[in-house]
């Protein structure tokens, strides 16, 4: 709760001493001035009479009274004001000391409240500045720790497996293959991750700009489920398109948006365990698409579903890698789907798994 400034003893008995002085002043100025009005009455007009004579006296009076008490009132203020300032100087140090980081808890007058307020909104920021900085350094060193292992698990496979052929420790050419195609193998898993890195980092560049084109969504599902059409049949999945309207006009950069629906396939053919189907939709709506790709295979644990789109987050409880991933493929769709100004977010339960993107129109 906010507190008022309050004046201390020794600065009460100054604002004392300061309203005595200017009310004594004032009641000498009214002496002199009541003495030589009544002069300068005698010395001009003799006749005037003492009742006339006194009732003068009497309105220069209570003229100078008044404004005795309003000026005293102004000074007293105005000193008020001063201590205000100078103990709002004290703190404003006094917290700047202690590294700008709580708001000064003070309320005086109005003029002067905005200074406080502005201070304390000065430091609000600085706050919010640093809690983001610090993220920012957690982020990184994450990603850091994430990369690292991520690089050092397939590389120690390179360089184990080209030792042995490096030491001859191998029996015939069949071997010699072997090792070497492990190596490779691991190699390309490398090359995965670093492009996956550099396309993350690039759509995450504040300078990112999008390559805008008139196109039709519905066309590019129909495109998508071709190109995947063979993959789904290895896994004994159908993928099925369905658009509302059968063509969908809007805007947007097509190289992007076909790499994040081809991430979302990729993330239900490689994770959706027992699904046989997998729906491409597309819907336009007042001034939005919604593009849903969904498949009816085992549920997403509800513990994972707000980690999904997070770096190098991976449902299965291992890192192994089986599947070949590198946990970047959605937070890379999520921040695609954002560059274009739209949304996007999960559900999942027994019937389905559900990623769904809304873009607007234009």
């Amino acid at each position: 709760m906010n507190k008022r400034i309050k004046l201390n003893v020794g600065e009460k008995g100054v604002l004392l001493v300061e309203g005595i002085g200017t009310f004594l002043l004032f009641q000498i100025i009214n002496v002199i001035l009541i003495s030589n009005i009544g002069k300068a009455k005698l010395l001009t007009n003799l006749q005037t009479n003492w009742q006339s004579l006194i009732a003068d006296k009497v309105w220069v009076v209570v003229v100078v009274l008044v404004l005795e008490i309003f000026l005293t009132y102004l000074i007293a203020i105005s000193v008020y004001h001063r201590m205000e300032l100078d103990q709002i100087k004290q703190i404003l140090q006094k917290t700047a000391d202690d590294n700008l980081t709580k708001p000064v808890d003070v309320k005086v007058n109005q003029s002067l409240q905005s200074i406080v307020d502005s201070f304390n909104l000065l430091i609000s920021n600085m706050n919010r500045r640093a809690e983001e900085q610090r993220q920012s350094e957690e982020s990184k060193d994450e990603l850091i720790s994430n990369v690292s292992h991520d690089i050092r698990t397939p590389l120690t496979s390179v360089i184990g497996y080209l030792g042995l052929i490096e030491s001859k420790n191998y029996n015939d050419l069949g071997q010699i293959l072997k090792y070497t195609h492990i190596a490779y193998k691991k190699s390309q898993e490398m090359q995965n991750l670093v492009n996956s890195l550099f396309e993350y980092a690039n759509v995450q560049h504040a300078t990112s700009r999008l390559n805008m084109t008139k196109f039709d969504m519905a066309q590019m599902l129909d495109q998508l489920s071709a190109d995947f059409e063979l993959e789904a049949n290895k896994r004994g999945m159908e993928i099925m398109v369905n658009s509302t309207p059968d063509k969908i006009l809007m805007k947007g950069d097509t190289e992007k948006l076909g790499r994040v629906f081809n991430n979302l396939i990729m993330n239900a053919l490689k994770y959706g365990k027992g699904a046989t189907h997998i729906w491409l939709t597309a819907e336009k709506r007042d001034k939005e698409v919604v593009v849903t790709v969904a498949n009816n295979g085992l549920p997403i644990p509800e513990t994972s579903l707000k980690h999904v789109f997070d770096r190098f987050y991976r449902v299965e409880d291992s890192r192994s890698k089986k599947t070949g991933g590198t946990g970047l493929g959605l937070a890379i769709a999520q921040s695609m789907v954002q560059l274009h100004g739209g949304t996007i977010a999960v559900t999942s339960n027994d019937e389905k798994t559900s990623f769904i993107s809304h873009f607007p129109i234009s």
